[in-house]
C-alpha cells in the first residue's frame, strides 16, 4: 500500500516517514478486516496514513491468485491532529488508537521506517513474517531432517532462526529456520 502523506500518495520506496508538526503518528486497532477501509476513510479526510502490506498467494480452482494483505492484521498507522483524532475515533472502522506521546513517537516513526524497508524488501525476495513464534511456544518441525520433532521455542536467534529446546535433558539441541516450524 502506498504511503499517504497529507493526501499525496508517496510510492517512492526510499521515502522516509517523519513527524508532521501539530500531528502525531498512532497505531490504530481496526475492526476485523477493516484496515483498508480505514485507510480509504483517512485518505478521503486528508489524513496522512500508512498500511504496510505484503503479497499472499493462494490456489483457487487451479489458479494462483495474488492478493495484498496487511502485514499486521488489525492495525494501520495514522498521523492525526487533535481534531482528526476524534474523526477517526468516530469512524465505524477504528476500535481504538494506541497511546503515543511525545516521548515514544520517535520510536514509532523509527519502527515504521524499518517496516517500510522490510515491505520494500518483500517485493524482491521471499520474506516470512512469523510474529507468533515467541519464546515459550510449543512447535513442531515441518520440514528437513528434524521433521515431526516437537519442542519449545527457547529464543529467537535472529529474524529467521529460532532456537528450539527439544526437551532432551533440558538442552537446546536445534537451531531451526522459522518457516520450518508450526505451532502445536
Amino acid at each position: 500500500m502506498p504511503l499517504y502523506i497529507n493526501t499525496e500518495c508517496i510510492t517512492d520506496d526510499n521515502y522516509h516517514i517523519d513527524s508532521i508538526p501539530e500531528h502525531r503518528w498512532y497505531p490504530v486497532y481496526c475492526r476485523s478486516n477493516k484496515e483498508k477501509k480505514l485507510i480509504e476513510y483517512a485518505v478521503r479526510k486528508g489524513i496522512s496514513c500508512y498500511l504496510p502490506e505484503m503479497e499472499r498467494y493462494r490456489i483457487t480452482r487451479g489458479h494462483r491468485i495474488t492478493t495484498m494483505v496487511p502485514m499486521f492484521t488489525g492495525y494501520c498507522f495514522l498521523c492525526v491532529s487533535r481534531q482528526e483524532n476524534w474523526d477517526i475515533k468516530k469512524s465505524q472502522y477504528a476500535i481504538r488508537m494506541l497511546p503515543v506521546d511525545d516521548g515514544n513517537e520517535p520510536d514509532l516513526i523509527s519502527e515504521l521506517n524499518i517496516v517500510r524497508t522490510f515491505e520494500n524488501l518483500a517485493k524482491t525476495q521471499k520474506v516470512e513474517f512469523r510474529p507468533e513464534l515467541t519464546p515459550g511456544k510449543r512447535v513442531v518441525v515441518t520440514q528437513g531432517k528434524l521433521l515431526g520433532i516437537e519442542g519449545i521455542i527457547k529464543r529467537r536467534k535472529n529474524k529467521m532462526k529460532v532456537i528450539v529446546n527439544l526437551d532432551f535433558l533440558g538442552y537446546s539441541l536445534a537451531t531451526v529456520e522459522a518457516y520450518d516450524l508450526e505451532l502445536v
